[in-house]
């Protein structure tokens, strides 16, 4: 049967525009025409989108950048949509910046505004990405450490990890298609896990002081770190990157994370900083009239975690942590763990999205957006699992000491606050003595977890033998 009629004018223009733009061209160190390159880069695109101006656009993203043609030039061929959307994937038209300013400054000024960009862009930039990806893959099995001599990045090998590895975040807005895919696993391919980038601690300045990590805000106010403590494992900022990464390939917003970093002691995530940010805690201990109003919101947040699907083959089960947490511990023998282990299989089960450590502190908010944070522990498993965490933070911890550390609030408030979460998460007619009785062995279960990091506290062992092993 023959194929059916399809009016290509405007993409078969802009091939023949392409092709006359990069005639005697060569894709440097390939020996091959220029022009195979845009139009890999177009057919990736055609598997993500049939709109011949998105087609037309990464056929023509690099006329401006490598030959005498102008965005003008394309604007007038081709309209303004095409225009724009070659302008968004151009390192040229990066604004503000210079060739006096470094390579990593300029890739990411260029990273930041793809971030930014709309999904159409991003999809002509991944077209073009991705068949970049390719030809390094190809050529780093051939040549290894050697192949990156060819490129003009200062620091080689490691600029390019620190490129690509910000370019697939920038682009995960398409995390599910066959094309990030791909890329994303070529990036693996070459580069391998992450390793941690030494920083300057100079350039960064205090802002936070955690359970197990501080913050700090760089000065350019466009980053932030958070740096685990030196009796930390480099396990737990690896598992926080790779989470970050998986977890807005799931669609839940949080800030962008970049990379590990060092400052020769400790080991960290480096992220994108949210500006003007405040945390649901600080919030509250500066409005503590709208407690209710804030609550509201936070449970709103909270069903919207817990409702989300979670992808089972990449995150692990609540269950298997505890678990696991069950089995390091040193405060029980080996009947009691048995016992242990029979109450947590006996808890319900879920395939959707927990946070792990979810509480005030773990969600903030800027300009009416709300963005989760802190995930080393997200996991999949019944929210009742999360529901204990905030419960154990608010009501298991007797004293004022650690609720003023974490939350920037008296005991009594944080109590006020799990009333208003129980309200708001489970209803106005929910009890509020049922619900703690239900958290109870949950609860147990964290304390058996940080009691592995630091002690066993006489309170919390009293808790566990009347929930757990009565």
């Amino acid at each position: 049967m023959a194929n059916g009629f399809i009016d290509s004018t405007l993409l078969d223009k802009a091939i023949a525009f392409a092709v006359r733009a990069h005639h005697n061209t060569e894709r440097r160190g390939k020996g091959f025409p220029y022009v195979v390159h845009p139009m890999e880069a177009m057919a990736i695109v055609a598997t993500l989108s049939s709109d011949q101006e998105l087609l037309a656009a990464a056929a023509l993203h690099d006329v401006v950048e490598d030959t005498d043609f102008t965005i003008d030039d394309i604007r007038r061929e081709f309209g303004e949509k095409v225009a724009r959307l070659v302008e968004l994937e151009s390192d040229k038209f990066v604004h503000g910046l210079s060739e006096s300013d470094s390579w990593r400054v300029r890739k990411q000024a260029a990273i930041d505004r793809l971030a930014a960009a709309p999904l159409e862009a991003k999809m002509v930039a991944l077209g073009d990405k991705l068949s970049n990806m390719r030809a390094i893959a190809r050529d780093y099995d051939e040549l290894g450490d050697k192949l990156w001599d060819r490129f003009h990045a200062p620091g080689g090998r490691d600029d390019h990890e620190w490129h690509y590895r910000g370019l697939a975040q920038s682009l995960n807005e398409l995390a599910g298609t066959p094309a990030f895919t791909e890329f994303v696993q070529l990036i693996e391919h070459v580069f391998g896990k992450p390793r941690p980038e030494w920083i300057d601690i100079q350039d960064y300045e205090e802002s936070g002081d955690g359970y197990t990590a501080v913050s700090y805000n760089h000065k350019d106010g466009k980053r932030m770190m958070k740096l685990y403590a030196e009796y930390m494992p480099m396990s737990e900022p690896e598992r926080e990157l790779q989470m970050s990464w998986a977890i807005m390939d799931l669609g839940i917003r949080i800030p962008r994370a970049y990379r590990l970093v060092t400052d020769g002691k400790r080991v960290g995530v480096e992220f994108e900083r949210i500006v003007n940010k405040r945390s649901f805690a600080r919030a509250i201990s500066q409005e503590p009239e709208r407690l209710e109003e804030y609550m509201a919101e936070f449970a709103r947040q909270c069903r919207k975690l817990h409702e989300t699907p979670c992808n089972t083959d990449v995150f692990t089960s609540v269950k298997d942590h505890f678990d696991a947490d069950i089995d390091a511990s040193k405060d029980f023998d080996p009947a009691q763990k048995e016992r242990l282990h029979a109450c947590v299989r006996a808890m319900p089960d879920a395939t959707t999205c927990i946070h792990g450590d979810m509480h005030i502190g773990n969600l903030i908010m800027a300009d009416g957006t709300y963005y989760w944070i802190d995930l080393a522990d997200f996991r999949y498993g019944h929210p009742d699992f999360d529901m204990a965490m905030f419960y154990f933070v608010s009501v298991c911890n007797p004293g004022d000491d650690l609720s003023q550390k974490l939350f920037h609030l008296s005991h009594a408030q944080m109590l006020q606050v799990w009333e208003a979460f129980v309200r708001n998460y489970f209803g106005p007619e929910a009890d509020l003595q049922a619900v703690n009785r239900r958290m109870d062995p949950y609860a147990a279960l964290y304390m058996i977890h940080f009691a592995n990091r630091e002690s066993m506290l006489p309170s919390w062992r009293a808790h566990i033998e009347n929930t757990l092993l009565r």
